[in-house]
């Protein structure tokens, strides 16, 4: 079985990767390819070969501090924009990712998290309504953007009135775009003001928790600051608007299911897992780095290459789930899906994610019974789907 160097990268694979990974699992081993900056990356699509390479004590991100001459110190003449990405929750390794990770936690606990349930309710029955009397909505728009977008700043700290900059500087910076470097100063130089703020009169929110927090005699440097708090808010929002928008699109496309959760709204909470295992916001994990010769899936990944693990691959594999390209919300294994990760980097807003979803299913199924999409099924190209919009009407 052959594969093209940059397959997975065509942009047909692109509407639809699936049967590339569903190749990749019967390869019997690891497949290279060449990522768009020249990169050699090891695509793994197995459920066993994925959860066995995110917990693999020789496959991690800093691959600034091992490599062909060992150990180094990270470069200082970085600009600002790369220093903030190195110094990002998913790109360190313990020590740094254990301490960081730390000062955080607690924020996001299912304990945490629970206490915002009468809030985020009231909130999407806020947006529900106005839906109503819409009548023709864009289902991005008003209904999956507004929840996570305000849960996450509102836990953060970033007032109400700033948020709409956020917004845009957060869409430059994910889409990669020539301006995300500049959204990332803008940003950086925004969160420096807020935290002297902060400093000088605290509030209840995770920047002041930060700006005060000491590890040991470690202080957070003003950096990992940036980054944290940058990935906090873009993690908690982008994710999570596209699990909210997918799940409508299926459900909407699949009208038996739909009836089903219109008639029993408790359901939503399947919907979110069916939609987490089918179709996830993360299609690979970030991109890790093999420190030493590996074998993995069957293969061997030399040293220093970057290995690509496929949450879609996983939660695909035939292996584990029955009917796996098959999208249905009442199916009995969807518990073993990997959609947020395993081990220390497994999601850290996994049940914030959860709850933001799952209410605003029950809310839209109670109050939206008559939802349905404005456009052909066949006009939505999944994979674009959070930036070019969901029309529906009501």
């Amino acid at each position: 079985m052959t594969f093209g160097d940059s397959e997975l990268w065509d942009p047909a694979v692109r509407l639809d990767p699936h049967p590339f990974y569903d190749r990749v699992r019967a390869s019997g081993g690891p497949v290279p390819q060449v990522d768009p900056a020249g990169n050699r990356l090891w695509i793994v699509a197995g459920h066993a070969d994925v959860l066995a390479g995110l917990r693999h004590p020789e496959i991690g991100h800093e691959m600034h501090r091992r490599g062909p001459g060992g150990w180094q110190r990270r470069p200082d003449d970085l600009s600002e924009a790369a220093r903030i990405e190195a110094r990002q929750l998913i790109s360190l390794d313990p020590p740094d990712h254990t301490r960081l990770r730390g000062l955080v936690s607690g924020g996001f606990t299912a304990r945490a998290v629970a206490r915002l349930e009468p809030w985020i309710t009231d909130l999407a029955d806020r947006l529900v309504t106005r839906a109503r009397h819409l009548g023709h909505i864009d289902a991005i728009t008003d209904l999956a953007d507004p929840v996570p977008v305000n849960v996450i700043a509102e836990l953060v700290g970033i007032p109400e009135p700033d948020r709409p900059q956020f917004r845009a500087w957060s869409a430059a910076i994910v889409s990669a775009s020539p301006d995300g470097p500049a959204a990332t100063s803008a940003f950086a130089a925004y969160l420096d003001e807020l935290a002297a703020a902060r400093r000088a009169a605290p509030a209840d929110d995770l920047i002041t928790a930060l700006v005060v927090a000491e590890d040991r005699d470690d202080r957070l440097d003003r950096d990992e600051l940036v980054a944290l708090v940058q990935l906090l808010l873009i993690a908690g929002q982008e994710t999570t608007v596209d699990l909210i928008g997918n799940g409508l699109r299926l459900v909407l496309t699949h009208p038996e299911q739909w009836q089903a959760v219109r008639a029993d709204p408790s359901l939503a909470a399947a919907v979110v897992e069916e939609t987490l295992r089918f179709r996830g916001p993360v299609e690979i994990v970030p991109p890790r780095f093999a420190f030493a010769d590996i074998d993995l899936a069957g293969g061997r990944i030399p040293a220093y290459d970057r290995v690509g693990l496929s949450l879609w691959g996983a939660n695909r594999d035939p292996a584990v789930f029955e009917r796996p390209h098959e999208f249905d919300i009442h199916r009995t294994d969807v518990g073993r899906h990997i959609a947020f990760g395993y081990g220390i980097h497994f999601c850290l807003g996994a049940h914030l994610a959860r709850l933001e979803s799952r209410i605003m299913f029950e809310r839209i199924a109670q109050e939206l019974p008559g939802l349905r999409l404005a456009v052909d099924p066949a006009q939505l190209d999944g994979f674009r789907l959070h930036h070019d919009g969901l029309p529906m009407r009501v």
